[in-house]
């Protein structure tokens, strides 16, 4: 009976115990639960001496924390310090690793003994690893506990480089948080090795096929990689030490933003946005070319003014405008799109949902709206943009293997075309072959059977032979000039042409001749071609049209040469369409895919010929 009266004795004398040290973090090893409800914060923004912080401390006016599994305070420019008191509550001494998980911050560690401030160390992501106090990726603070000893830590943080206070953090033995580092390790290197393989394949596909939008998706990929290599503090692995110092100097919203400008673009491409909606494209070229300006001023400010100053804190503050401006318009963009059932965008808004969702929860965090959010661990973030990229990389796919389709129908198009116009220009040929036969024959052939019946005869006209032989020259000239017209080479197009339309001066037909541009910049064979579609049309007019008035307009430019015939004839007859003249003109133009319209109008017919060059 004396044995129970005594244990609840001592239930009772050990219950008040307990209740007066509800501040206090009992750890016995691995301690898994949340420690920012122990915490009490002291915010100072007056530049406190450690004297005055620890009497502070000591009238109480540390205040307690809101119970959370990280530190949030928001944005601010003051200095904290934060209060834990820790017990070793197991028979055995033990070592401690106090950590936190985040970069932009210093933190200064001090133990409060004896009334007075002992630093233990400071630490944040601008030292490499061999120079933090704890050679490990997080920040972390080693703490030595003999048998039941209870200690004060005091934690000082200093914003380098960002505006809002928050870091996770934990207080765990030091094999813990080594396997825990270990285990995250061949976690996230999954993770980056996964985002370095799709952005070599797309880096792959830009350098095979030279489309911009596997080049934009590789620089957004590479984007995400930094950042994510800063959000989860690999970037001292990652980071080849030589620039390291230089790295640490940009933040995390400098990656964010140049992502941004990598995501709008792929967006953009993918979309087809520049076809389907050319004024929205235009508003996102716009904020995307201010963007990419404002980046690249970044770093030759960073270049310029190595140290943090309140003048690259607003600049720091530019680039999260810029980027919540760009997030809008994107968004607004995508709902046009999808409204105006492209699907390509539809297709797109499923693959970023969880991007969008994401970023919403990381936007209401950093401002501290709303309750707590949804946490898929490694994080949201990293896991959004890996179904991102996954399902993306499938849409490049599908749409490569779609206009490589395409591709080889059209290469076998072209083939056909390139067939039936080789079979063409051979009848042209043929047909012309034929024509200077027939000149041969007709004209040359009786001139020179004359000529022979005029030497043969017994009283020879030296008039008459020397009137035929010169005729015989002439037609003889005509005949290789009608093979060959060597003055384009000598003279060039706008000459030849001149001389040609210099016979037209004693006839009923009027010609306008207005040359433009600059002729010298034709190549032969194409200069010839366009010199024989003039011959054809001139001779078509000359033979139907019935035309009194001629006008010819040839511009040749850096980039096409066209040529303008315009008559105030009869017109066009259809069945005169499927003549030989037309056919060979078509077929001129046809190889070098240039474009031939001919039609009716009221005054007569006009033909427009546009070769490019």
């Amino acid at each position: 009976m004396l044995n129970k009266y005594l244990l609840i004795l001592c239930f009772f004398l050990a219950f008040p115990a307990n209740a007066s040290e509800d501040d206090t973090l009992f750890v016995k090893g691995v301690y898994t639960h949340h420690i920012v409800d122990f915490f009490k914060r002291f915010q100072d923004c007056e530049e406190k001496t450690s004297e005055e912080i620890i009497q502070y401390y000591n009238n109480g006016e540390f205040e307690d924390m809101q119970p959370s599994r990280m530190v949030n305070l928001g944005f601010t420019r003051c200095k904290n310090y934060f209060s834990l008191t820790v017990k070793n509550d197991q028979a055995s001494a033990q070592d401690y690793y106090w950590s936190f998980y985040n970069d932009g911050i210093l933190f200064t560690l001090y133990e409060l003994k004896n009334n007075k401030l002992i630093e233990i160390g400071e630490t944040s992501v601008a030292q490499k690893i061999e120079e933090r106090p704890t050679p490990i990726r997080c920040l972390s603070f080693k703490v030595e506990m003999q048998a039941f000893e209870t200690k004060t830590l005091i934690l000082k943080t200093e914003l380098q480089g960002h505006s809002n206070l928050y870091f996770p953090t934990d207080f765990t033995t030091v094999e813990d948080i080594l396997i825990y580092e270990a285990n995250n390790s061949f976690l996230l290197g999954r993770y980056f090795g996964y985002f370095i393989f799709t952005a070599l394949f797309n880096l792959f596909l830009f350098i095979l096929i030279r489309r911009k939008l596997y080049g934009f998706m590789f620089g957004y990929i590479l984007s995400m990689i930094a950042f994510n290599a800063i959000e989860y503090m690999y970037d001292v692995h990652l980071v080849p030490d030589f620039i390291h110092s230089f790295w640490t100097r940009f933040p995390k919203m400098f990656f964010v933003l140049l992502a941004s400008y990598f995501h709008t673009k792929v967006f953009q491409y993918f979309t087809a946005h520049k076809e389907h909606f050319p004024k929205w494209n235009s508003v996102l070229s716009l904020i995307n070319n201010f963007i990419l300006f404002i980046l690249i001023l970044f770093i030759i400010l960073k270049l310029i003014i190595p140290k943090n100053t309140s003048f690259l804190d607003q600049y720091r503050l530019l680039l999260f405008l810029l980027f919540l401006i760009n997030l809008m318009v994107l968004v607004v963009n995508l709902l046009y799109s999808v409204y105006k059932k492209n699907k390509q965008a539809v297709y797109y808004i499923c693959c970023n949902f969880l991007l969008i969702l994401s970023l919403v929860f990381y936007i209401t965090n950093t401002f501290q709206i709303g309750g707590a959010t949804i946490y898929m661990p490694p994080g949201n973030i990293i896991n959004s943009v890996a179904f991102e990229i996954l399902s993306l990389t499938i849409a490049f796919l599908l749409n490569y293997r779609k206009e490589l389709s395409e591709m080889n129908k059209n290469l076998s198009a072209a083939k056909l075309k390139s067939e039936k116009l080789s079979e063409e220009l051979i009848e042209v040929q043929e047909n012309e072959r034929q024509i200077i036969a027939r000149n041969l024959h007709d004209g040359l052939g009786n001139t020179m059977n004359a000529l022979r019946l005029l030497l043969e005869a017994p009283n020879k006209n030296e008039k008459q032979i020397s009137g035929t032989f010169n005729l015989a020259k002439d037609q003889f000239r005509s005949l290789i000039y009608q093979i060959s017209p060597k003055e384009i080479e000598n003279i060039g197009l706008y000459k030849t042409i001149q001389q040609d339309l210099e016979l037209f001066k004693n006839t009923p037909i009027e010609v306008n001749l207005t040359l433009l541009g600059n002729d010298n910049t034709i190549e032969t064979i194409k200069a010839v071609n366009i010199y024989r579609i003039f011959q054809e049309l001139i001779s078509n007019i000359i033979k139907h049209s019935k035309a009194t008035i001629v006008d010819i307009t040839l511009n040749c430019d850096e980039n096409t040469c066209s040529l303008q015939v315009e008559d105030n004839g009869v017109g066009l007859k259809k069945e005169d369409t499927k003549g030989m003249g037309i056919k060979n003109i078509k077929s001129r133009v046809s190889y070098h895919q240039g474009i031939f319209h001919i039609e009716n109008t009221e005054k007569g017919m006009i033909s427009i010929i546009e070769i490019p060059i």
